[in-house]
């Protein structure tokens, strides 16, 4: 009897992968899911966090991007199984709107630290505006002393605060675009489009050095990440009222909406439960993406597919399993 030859890759098997997607399912099932917070100024991503933990009663729960006490605006929650996706929303994109005063330096290089230096604001738009395109493209950042990153172990900040100064290593950032919306010296205020990892209180310090005056961060507003905006964004009240009406569900986004730029496959019901076992599946066609998408035919994202040990195996690196609630 001749082998069935897979109509995708044409290996003498039967693909698992299917040549049609069913619709993504719209709503999460149970409390899993990420919710686009706006973070209320003076608080922290883990005091965030803590406050919906306890509206969620326990569940799992984490964010994807710290934002500064001082910042407000968009803050990526992820609840339940969308936990797991958290390190895939870091890698995002963002989009901020920022407020800085020139002449004034501080150790943190925000409002929030220790004056160290003031000095007289002489200079003209046109200026703001050349400094301001210098830092749009590829570049590296040397990030802040009071910083969440670790050196041998231990943040940043910890060591500030204790009068260490250890070396910092500038790290790879992208500006795609900066645009001035205001100046009213000695403040000025601009929207960046960055990639990952971009502190907006180096920038703002790098610009002060570049206009010979200093300058600190007095305001930020994360307006995106990723596909996710502002406009889109919850309260803290607002999602402690759907709590409380049992209606969070609302503000739930699938979780696959952090693994959108990953390509899509679909497999069957015997597939799916195959894959949340942690078997493996082969298919021989090319992707263009180092990871996949798995869909259930129920439309849920149950996996995320990485390449195996041998030619055409595909395996769960990622297998989403719904929380109850």
């Amino acid at each position: 009897m001749k082998s069935p030859t897979c109509l995708v890759c044409g290996a003498p098997h039967a693909c698992p992968f299917q040549t049609e997607i069913p619709p993504r399912s719209a709503a999460p099932r149970g409390l899993n899911g990420i919710l686009n917070i706006n973070k209320p100024q003076g608080q922290t991503s883990h005091d965030v966090v803590q406050a919906i933990r306890r509206m969620a009663r326990g569940a799992r729960v984490g964010h994807a991007g710290t934002l500064d006490p001082l910042a407000t605006g968009v803050l990526l929650v992820c609840v339940g199984a969308a936990v797991r996706v958290s390190e895939y929303l870091v890698n995002h994109d963002k989009t901020y709107r920022a407020r800085v005063r020139l002449g004034i330096e501080t150790d943190t290089y925000d409002a929030t630290g220790t004056i160290l230096a003031q000095k007289p604001v002489t200079v003209t738009r046109a200026q703001v505006e050349e400094a301001l395109a210098s830092f749009v493209g590829k570049s590296v950042q040397v990030p802040p002393a009071f910083s969440a990153i670790k050196k041998d172990g231990v943040r940043l900040y910890k060591l500030a605060r204790r009068g260490i100064a250890p070396e910092r290593e500038a790290r790879p950032i992208e500006i795609y675009s900066l645009t001035l919306r205001e100046l009213a010296l000695p403040d000025v205020e601009f929207d960046v489009h960055c990639s990952k990892g971009t502190y907006i209180r180096a920038l703002a310090h790098d610009l002060g050095e570049r206009l010979g005056c200093g300058a600190s961060l007095t305001a930020l507003t994360r307006l995106a990440s990723g596909n996710f905006t502002l406009d889109d964004a919850v309260t803290l009240e607002e999602l402690r009222a759907a709590f409380a009406q049992q209606q969070v569900e609302r503000f739930l986004h699938p979780l696959d909406e952090a693994l959108l730029h990953f390509q899509a496959v679909s497999v069957s019901a015997e597939n799916a439960r195959r894959i949340q076992h942690g078997h493996a599946l082969h298919c021989g066609r090319a992707y263009t993406t180092p990871l996949l998408r798995a869909y259930a035919p129920s439309g849920e994202c149950i996996a995320l597919l990485e390449p195996g040990h041998t030619a055409g195996e595909w395996k769960p690196a990622r297998v989403f399993v719904s929380d109850a609630g």
